[in-house]
């Protein structure tokens, strides 16, 4: 049955492929790209991220989500293949400290009550060419806090590993609807810990993430307070109810689209609300750990974000760096042009991308 279901997964995903790839060849010869500047590159790129995006928000199409989430990515290391080593285990359970649990305010109670899980979290390190750092990075993935996993994402830890020359640690946290808040930040919290234990002090620590993982990283250091080498966040998640005129400009041209909170096949309802619930029940909103844009940043470490210029959440990114800023942190926007979502991951290459990695 497990090579029944491979077979079929593995034809989902090349049958996907190919249809975005012919519908994109289609498109930008007869109606050119969506943005009069990009390349064919850029547009491929942005209609693959889309079409993931959109398999993600709606149930029916989860399985073909899955399947080119788990074998698209085996496809770009075939074709291009890294030589950099590579390092799976399983994150093992460390203690809460009670500092660090009433730390998360209304989330304090469902931190003691998570189980760990049985195996421990999968998690992977990527070792660049020349191993000599002595800082690592801690690399939380997006996803819409509903899907992707550290082996997923393992072409950005990558990248990551190749342009820092440190080590990246990334980890699979359990997702949402299966999984409710704060479970991926009790994970992530494991993942930091397990860090510590491999001897790295906070200050040789860089936590990263992209979207949700952004967020996540956020929340992380909130829960911590750790002063953390830096933090590097790509097209981070800081509002959970923006009406900004970003998501109106650019709801057509991102690879991300506006969504209804109270929908519940949102990514952010799954992930709040379990059992279906009305979101109107809980007081979360802007809660600081959901909603960054809404927290204390005394203290932020040195914190570099990145994002497109078009970008639905590109005014609630400028927002939270401007209020970051007010409050005396120490923070870089660095804003691509026409750029969308996390191009950070494009493959093939976008504009830019080289760009962005090397800052």
């Amino acid at each position: 049955m497990d090579s029944v279901r491979e077979i079929h997964m593995i034809a989902t995903a090349t049958f996907s492929l190919l249809s975005v790839v012919t519908w994109s060849i289609i498109r930008f010869t007869v109606w050119g790209p969506t943005i009069s500047v990009w390349t064919y590159r850029t547009q491929l790129s942005h209609d693959l991220l889309q079409f993931m995006a959109t398999c993600s928000a709606f149930p029916i199409l989860h399985q073909v989500n899955q399947a080119c989430l788990e074998y698209w990515p085996r496809l770009a290391q075939y074709i291009n293949p890294s030589r950099e080593p590579l390092t799976q285990f399983q994150i093992p359970q460390y203690q809460l400290t009670e500092a660090d649990v009433e730390r998360a305010g209304m989330w304090s109670n469902k931190l003691r009550a998570i189980s760990h899980p049985p195996l421990g979290i999968d998690a992977e390190c990527t070792s660049p060419i020349s191993d000599t750092s002595q800082y690592i990075v801690l690399y939380v993935h997006g996803g819409a806090y509903t899907m992707g996993s550290a082996r997923q994402y393992r072409g950005i830890h990558i990248q990551m590993a190749r342009a820092s020359q440190m080590r990246v640690l990334g980890f699979s946290y359990r997702l949402a609807p299966t999984h409710t808040y704060p479970v991926p930040l009790y994970d992530a919290y494991m993942a930091y810990k397990h860090v510590r234990h491999m001897g790295y002090a906070d200050t040789q620590i860089v936590v990263a993430g992209d979207s949700a993982g952004g967020n996540l990283a956020l929340a992380l250091w909130q829960l911590t307070r750790a002063t953390f080498h830096a933090l590097v966040l790509f097209s981070p998640r800081v509002d959970v109810v923006s009406f900004r005129q970003s998501w109106k400009t650019y709801n057509h041209i991102d690879i991300l689209q506006a969504y209804d909170i109270q929908d519940p096949v949102s990514p952010i309802h799954q992930l709040l609300v379990p059992n279906n619930k009305s979101l109107s029940d809980l007081d979360v909103l802007s809660d600081p750990f959901v909603a960054p844009i809404h927290a204390d940043f005394t203290g932020l470490p040195p914190t570099l974000v990145q994002m497109g210029g078009a970008e639905v959440m590109g005014d609630d990114i400028q927002e939270f760096t401007k209020r970051a800023r007010m409050q005396g942190a120490h923070i870089e926007l660095q804003v691509y042009d026409n750029m969308f979502h996390v191009f950070q991951a494009s493959l093939p290459k976008t504009q830019h991308l080289d760009e962005a990695w090397d800052n």
